[in-house]
Order: structure tokens, then C-alpha cells, then sequence
């Protein structure tokens, strides 16, 4: 009888050491799932904070790059606007044939610029109004007047900078000729590239008309067709550099002139008309240096580096940091305004009465505020 009581001790001492086994091995469990659901917890917080500050960044690299657009937009379209009405206002310059190509480049200039100001103002206010994840259509975003203006702009500015370089090997091939051509002459060399212009932008409309789907507000580059754009690129990239190209054998034939005439003391208005030739041959040929270095270049480099990248969904808007590369193409019409100013002292006489009008005109402005 003795022995039973000491069994049962030995059972409660097995029972309570099985039973504190039993609550430690809970608490272990109980604290290994709460660990691993902080370790989780802590996991999402961080994923959620680097998906956060990418968010930012890219918010903040559209700023920039919106941002971008402005200073060169208003700059190039307020270069531009002088130099168009310098031409305009002068009878001697608008009825010269090569004036009223370079006046039909700056306005293409000037079209270009002005849709990359408006470009850039809309974005800007797209991401500051926090509407870049609403959606719009790619038939929305082609309809934008900066969109459809840059389409058309983006061909005749690259034409038109060949037309001047073809305009000037006729002067130079047959100088006498070009000075009897008539104003045909002028419609023709301003209105062919201008129209193979328009013609080759409706091409842009094709994916936005044909294709439904919606995209970021910002209407980037996705809203066209990649064959389109890189067609469009690539061929205003070659025209570019053929106006380059081409300006080499102009520029020896120019100096043979030179020499020519050196022993030519005549002084007659044909004489003078072809020096005056000559000498916008040699100005054109330095904004044609200019081009090879902020035009043809930065156009083929810009699609280069877009077609380097991954590609992206298409409901996203990345565009690549190359394209910053095309706003070259307004520093280089910036440059011909001054170009032109330094070279041709009537262009210059104009361009100061122009800027003349405007201080004058803001002084009046000034005054009738203050009168009120």
C-alpha cells in the first residue's frame, strides 16, 4: 500500500513536467509566428517605403524633364519671333529669295519651340494638379495642339535646313540665274517641304485612330507609333546631316569665287549682289556647322539611347534622358539669330528697330497702367 502513494507522486511530477513542456513549447511557437510576422510586417513596411521613394523619383525626374522644356521653348520662340519680324518688316529682305528661306526656317523654328514651351507647361501642370494616373486616349493625346504641332514641326525644321543648303548651291552653281529667278523660285523651295511635312506627320495619327487605349495623362512619346517614331527621327536625323554634307562642296566653290572676284575691281549692282551672296553662303555655312553639332547629331544620338532601354508597359511614361538631346535642335536656332545679326548689318538694323518697338511699346503699356 505504501508504494501507490509514491506512483502517484511520480505520475503528478510527470504530468506537471509534461504539462510545462507543453506551455513552453506554445510560447515558443506563439513567439516564433509573432516574430516572423514582425520580421513581415517590418519586410512590407520597407518594400512599401522603396516602392514610395521610387514613386518620388519619378515624379520627380517628369518635373525636370518638363521643367527642361520651358527655358529652351521660350528662349528659342522669342529668337525666333525678331528674327521672323526683323525679315518681314524690311522690303530689302523679304523679297531676297535666301532671306525668305531663312524666315521659312525660323518660322518652322519657331513652331517647334512654341509646341515644346506648351509641352512643357502642361506637363508640369498634369504632375502638379497630381493627374498623371488618370487616363486619357492616345486620340486625347494626339489632339493636344503641342502634339500634332510637333509632328509637323519636327520634319520641316530638318527639310527646311536642307532646302537652305540646296538653295545655297544654286546660288553659288548659277549665280546669275538665281538672281533673275522669280518669287516662284521662293513658293516652290518653302512650300514643297513644308507640305512632304504635313504629308508624313498624318502618319503619326495612324496608331491613335486605329488602336484603343488609354494612357497616362502626361502624354509622353507612348501615344505614337515606335516605327513612326524612329522612322520620323531617323529621317530628320539624315536630312540634317545631308545639309551638312552637302554645304562641303559649296564652301570650295565659294572660295574659288572669292579669288575670282578678288581681281574684279568692278563695282556694279550685279558685282555687289553676288558678294552679297557670298557672303550669306559663308554665314549659312556657319550655322550649318552649328547644325552638325546641335541638330543632326542630337537627333540620332536622342533615338539611339531611346531604342538602347528596356522596354516599358505601355501604360507607363518613361521617356529616356537622350531625349533631353533634342532640345539642342532650339539652341541651334537661338544661334542663328544671333549668326545673322553679327553678319548682316541690315538684318541687324532691323532686328534693333524690332527690339526698339518692343521697349517702346512697353513703355507705353507702363504708362496707361499708371494713368489708371
Amino acid at each position: 500500500m505504501g508504494s501507490i502513494p509514491a506512483v502517484r507522486v511520480q505520475s503528478h511530477i510527470a504530468y506537471q513536467r509534461s504539462f510545462h513542456k507543453g506551455v513552453i513549447l506554445i510560447i515558443e511557437v506563439a513567439m516564433s509566428n509573432s516574430s516572423s510576422l514582425i520580421v513581415q510586417d517590418i519586410n512590407e513596411c520597407f518594400e512599401f517605403r522603396n516602392e514610395l521613394l521610387k514613386q518620388n523619383e519619378q515624379t520627380n525626374i517628369h518635373i525636370l524633364q518638363a521643367i527642361s522644356f520651358i527655358p529652351f521653348g521660350i528662349c528659342s520662340t522669342i529668337s525666333n519671333i525678331i528674327l521672323i519680324t526683323a525679315i518681314l518688316r524690311n522690303s530689302h529682305l523679304r523679297y531676297r529669295h535666301e532671306m525668305q528661306i531663312v524666315c521659312a526656317l525660323s518660322v518652322a523654328d519657331f513652331v517647334e519651340a512654341f509646341a515644346t514651351f506648351c509641352g512643357g507647361v502642361y506637363r508640369i501642370l498634369v504632375i502638379l494638379l497630381n493627374l498623371k494616373d488618370q487616363k486619357f486616349h492616345l486620340l486625347q493625346c494626339m489632339l493636344l495642339p503641342h502634339s500634332w504641332l510637333w509632328r509637323w514641326s519636327d520634319f520641316a525644321t530638318s527639310f527646311m535646313l536642307l532646302t537652305t543648303t540646296c538653295d545655297r548651291i544654286l546660288s553659288v552653281i548659277f549665280p546669275l540665274k538665281y538672281m533673275r529667278w522669280r518669287s516662284t523660285y521662293s513658293y516652290i523651295a518653302i512650300g514643297l517641304p513644308y507640305v512632304l511635312s504635313a504629308l508624313l506627320s498624318m502618319f503619326a495619327w495612324h496608331r491613335s485612330v486605329t488602336e484603343y487605349a488609354e494612357i497616362s495623362m502626361l502624354c509622353t512619346n507612348v501615344y505614337i507609333s515606335p516605327i513612326f517614331y524612329m522612322f520620323s527621327k531617323y529621317l530628320t536625323s539624315a536630312s540634317s546631316m545631308l545639309s551638312v554634307i552637302l554645304y562641303i562642296p559649296t564652301i570650295f566653290i565659294v572660295k574659288i569665287q572669292r579669288k575670282q572676284m578678288s581681281h574684279i575691281l568692278t563695282n556694279s549692282q550685279i558685282a555687289r549682289q553676288h558678294r552679297a551672296q557670298v557672303r550669306m553662303t559663308m554665314t549659312l555655312a556657319i550655322s550649318c556647322f552649328a547644325t552638325f553639332f546641335l541638330d543632326a547629331l542630337p537627333r540620332a544620338m536622342g533615338i539611339y539611347g531611346i531604342l538602347d532601354e528596356n522596354p516599358t508597359e505601355a501604360g507607363k511614361q518613361c521617356e529616356s534622358a537622350m531625349q533631353v538631346l533634342f532640345h539642342l535642335t532650339k539652341l541651334n536656332s537661338i544661334i542663328n539669330l544671333f549668326l545673322h545679326y553679327h553678319r548682316n548689318p541690315t538684318l541687324r538694323e532691323s532686328v534693333l528697330n524690332v527690339v526698339r518697338m518692343f521697349y517702346i511699346g512697353k513703355f507705353l503699356i507702363w504708362n496707361l497702367q499708371n494713368s489708371f
